[in-house]
Formats: C-alpha cells, sequence, structure tokens
C-alpha cells in the first residue's frame, strides 16, 4: 500500500532558498557595498529546506493515522472517490472491504489502552503486509479499518480477508486479536462511495453476528 506522497516541500523549499541565495549574491555583486548581507545567503537554503520539511510533515499529518500509519478517513475518502471515477471510465471493478477488530474494548479494558494501540498496531501491520502495493489502506475509526481493492472480485477479496486473519491468529500472543469483514463491490452492490461503504460495513456486523453466535 503506498500512497505518491512525493517531498515536495523540501524540493519546493531547497529551489526557493536557492533561488534567494543566487539573488542576494546578484545584489551584492551589483552593489559592492551590501557584501555585508552576503552571509544572508548561507542560511536561505538551510530556511527553504526547513519551511519545505515543515509542510511535508503537516501534509503527512493531514492525510495519516500516526498510531497505524494507515491513510486516515479523510484521504481515504479522497482516493474511494479517484478510484471509484477510474473504475466508471475504464468498467474495471472495485472492492471495499470494512475490517472490526473483535472484541477490541474487553482488550482495551483487560490490559489497557497502551495494549489496545498495540493490537491496533499489530492489525494495520498484517493488513498491510497482505495487500498489494495498488490497494489503500485506512483507518476510518476507532478499530475499523477499510480496504481498497481496485480490479479485485469478490470471491478473490474473501480470499485476502482470509490470509489477514489467518495471519493475525499467527502473530497473537498475549491474548486473543480477530476481525471481522464485510464486502463490497463496485458497481454490483451500489455506485457511490456512501452506498459501498454502508454496504460493507452492514456486511461486515452480519458476519461478526454469526461468529458470535458460533462461538
Amino acid at each position: 500500500m503506498k500512497i505518491n506522497q512525493r517531498n515536495k516541500g523540501k524540493i519546493y523549499g531547497a529551489l526557493t532558498g536557492l533561488a534567494a541565495a543566487v539573488v542576494c549574491i546578484t545584489f551584492c555583486y551589483l552593489l559592492p557595498s551590501m557584501w555585508p548581507i552576503y552571509v544572508l545567503s548561507l542560511l536561505y537554503i538551510p530556511i527553504g529546506l526547513w519551511i519545505g520539511y515543515t509542510y511535508d510533515r503537516i501534509n503527512h499529518l493531514a492525510s495519516f493515522d500516526t498510531l497505524t500509519g494507515a491513510v486516515n478517513r479523510r484521504m481515504l475518502i479522497q482516493m474511494l472517490h479517484r478510484h471509484l471515477a477510474h473504475a466508471d471510465k475504464s468498467g474495471a471493478m472495485l472492492s471495499i472491504i470494512f475490517i472490526d477488530v473483535d472484541k477490541f474494548k474487553q482488550i482495551n479494558d483487560r490490559y489497557g489502552h497502551e495494549q489496545g494501540d498495540y493490537a491496533l498496531q499489530i492489525i494495520s501491520n498484517t493488513i498491510a503486509s497482505n495487500v498489494r502495493s495498488t490497494d489503500v489502506v485506512g483507518r476510518i475509526g476507532g478499530d475499523e479499518f477499510v480496504i481498497l481493492c481496485p480490479g479485485l472480485t469478490r470471491a478473490q477479496s474473501a480470499g485476502l480477508v482470509q490470509r489477514i486473519k489467518k495471519t493475525v491468529a499467527q502473530q497473537v500472543n498475549k491474548y486473543p486479536l480477530g476481525i471481522s469483514a464485510g464486502i463490497s463491490v463496485y458497481p454490483e452492490d451500489g455506485q457511490t462511495a456512501n452506498v459501498l461503504l454502508c454496504r460493507a460495513d452492514e456486511t461486515m456486523y452480519r458476519n461478526k453476528t454469526k461468529q458470535a453466535i458460533h462461538r
């Protein structure tokens, strides 16, 4: 899962600093009496880099969840609209997987919120290690994750869910951890972002209820 997040701020900051330094040097060359300000040219590039780094950091925080590294709800919805627009033009399928962590409240209550956060990181890392580079993983709520899978059928998405469940079960040592998942597919289950998310969410809760009954 990779979102195209280039460090544009650093690049633009360095270029801006370099341009300012060139202007300063040229000004000093044309007006020799102003050579004392030449030292300013040495500061423009690091200042530009710092401003660029700050811009990149703010942009990253605005798009990604700081705890898990998954994209946040805002970015996920943006990516979902982009994928839907592409699927509409190309006629391709788009699968949406809605994931909820089972018994997350019990984990928080019994082991504490720090361990609850660790459990979320396990889930996020497990999902990321099983998806393709073209898939998008987002955390949209406390213990809720969504995967956007362009081109995957319902059966292929179900296979992905089973791989994630198996990997989660293998990584849990201290406490029981599992997931419930629901799948919706464009255009079969809907053609808008809200409808597809709601369908996947509803399916996830039905599956969670079934799992609870059979335990």
